[in-house]
């Protein structure tokens, strides 16, 4: 696609993490366009080969692989395999994450206040999959990364690790602390030419939205100066900004809101 023609992705190998819906879905597809070879990291074996065939018809070497990032085994193999096919990573985009599902016939929200309600195991398993989902992503990709001299690592958390709400406080938690060590590891990387970003979206509709209701969407529009909540194409446009080859910029996080964050 000759928007991206100008990004370098051609020819480039991507992993991106929660890849068979939402976000993830948009920006493997996206990334392919560009010319890039993506494999389509995810837990839903049916979803993720549906992605890669969508690759597929715009760039050759796509990939799936079964994987829950939590798990450093999981993600090492298929990193390998990765390795194995094509000999190197030039981009990750850490996208996998989990969200509170509300049962719609429950009469509750996501507004609700659900802040002491989570037992230690609950808790700890969003930062599983989101700090530490992160870090063994990052430490399978690095060390090529490192021998290339050349990585693009673009970190999706979100604008509620910075605003933080007490109802989804584990959620908010654990996006703060994946940003955090986003910057961290541009801080250690940056001299080898990998840079790290983190994209914070609001709220988009996915799939993981799926039990929002019309409610919760007219609150969030009305607050938001652009009128309306995130689409995926909103935020994987502001992820391959940050995954193109001639970028100076690393460290940071750019929030993807519609300007929600302003207030």
């Amino acid at each position: 696609m000759t928007a991206y023609l100008e990004y370098g992705f051609k020819d480039r190998v991507a992993i991106v993490t929660g890849g068979g819906s939402g976000i993830g879905e948009t920006t493997a597809i996206e990334l392919a366009k560009g010319g890039a070879k993506v494999a389509v990291f995810g837990r839903r074996k049916d979803k993720i080969e549906r992605v890669k065939e969508e690759c597929e018809k715009h760039t050759a070497g796509a990939m799936a692989f079964s994987v829950d990032v939590a798990e450093q085994e999981q993600v090492q193999s298929a990193v390998k395999q990765v390795l194995d096919g094509h000999g190197r990573v030039d981009i990750l985009v850490n996208n996998a994450g989990i969200e509170l599902f509300v049962d719609p016939e429950s009469g509750l929200s996501r507004f609700d206040d659900f802040f002491d309600t989570f037992e230690p195991d609950e808790y700890l398993s969003y930062f599983k999959v989101h700090s530490l989902g992160h870090y063994n992503m990052n430490r399978a990709v690095v060390p090529t990364m490192t021998e290339q001299h050349f990585g693009r690592v673009v970190c999706v958390t979100s604008i509620l690790g910075i605003t933080a709400v007490y109802s989804t406080i584990a959620y908010s938690a654990s996006k703060a602390a994946a940003a955090a060590q986003c910057r961290g590891y541009a801080r250690r990387y940056g001299p080898h030419n990998i840079t790290f970003n983190s994209v914070l979206p609001g709220m988009t509709r996915t799939p993981m939205k799926d039990d929002s209701t019309p409610a919760e969407y007219e609150a969030v529009e009305s607050m938001t100066p652009l009128g309306r909540v995130g689409d995926p194409i909103d935020v994987a446009r502001v992820i391959l900004f940050l995954a193109q080859e001639n970028l100076f910029v690393t460290g940071q996080s750019v929030i993807v809101s519609g300007g929600l964050d302003i207030f």
